[in-house]
């Protein structure tokens, strides 16, 4: 592994729940290879973030990139053009970051360029934080935010569902959702009794109706 894919990993995978520096949260990380290249990628997430962060580790930069995947090749000529320039204004509100697009499907993206040889951990933070900050501006620019909520609430429902089925307790979903997810406290009981309540309505459905043809979706 390159030593600098093991700093960043271990800056990312290392802290607390409660810290306010977006690098002092425990990141849960995935670390491989790009593909067809020597250089190495860290795919970090977290329940609180609802994008992925890729560290793209190359021999003199690291780019880190928050692509939310929305394709944009489909819209109309004028909608298109309006987006673009939006993006082109993003470039300018924030230093460092900078806007563009990928892809077949021209996805636009969020990215920070760090030169490795003089990178700190603060400035390391301080990209994340950029990174982060551009993907929000980016959502709201696209008048996606109301998408985005239900996005979150979603992927809550998902992974506490994914939970109670492996046999977790209340005591362990409840901390998962105060201390990773950041839900106040009467929040997420209200929450946990809801998915309850949804799962045990739905098994009894199936008892009635059979299986469903596939995964339960909430």
């Amino acid at each position: 592994m390159n030593e600098w894919t093991e700093m960043f990993s271990n800056w990312l995978k290392e802290g607390k729940e409660d810290s306010e520096s977006l690098l002092d949260i425990p990141w849960d990380l995935e670390v491989k290879k790009v593909e067809g290249t020597e250089n190495d990628l860290i795919v970090a997430t977290h329940p609180k973030i609802p994008f992925n962060i890729e560290v793209v580790v190359t021999k003199h930069y690291a780019n880190l990139v928050i692509n939310p995947i929305i394709p944009t090749d489909a819209l109309d000529v004028p909608e298109r053009m309006r987006l673009y320039k939006k993006l082109l204004h993003l470039n300018t509100d924030l230093n460092l970051m900078k806007a563009g697009l990928i892809g077949y499907d021209d996805n636009p993206v969020i990215q920070v360029d760090l030169d490795l040889h003089s990178l700190s951990k603060q400035e390391f933070n301080d990209a994340l934080t950029l990174l982060v900050v551009g993907a929000h501006n980016l959502i709201k620019i696209l008048d996606l935010t109301k998408e985005m909520e239900e996005f979150m609430v979603n992927k809550y429902k998902t992974i506490v569902a994914e939970k109670l089925a492996s046999g977790e307790s209340k005591e362990q979903i409840l901390e998962f959702l105060t201390d990773r997810a950041g839900l106040q406290p009467a929040d997420a009981k209200t929450f946990l009794k809801q998915m309850m309540d949804l799962l045990e309505k739905n098994g009894k459905a199936e008892k009635e109706n059979g299986p469903s043809p596939g995964p339960m979706y909430v």
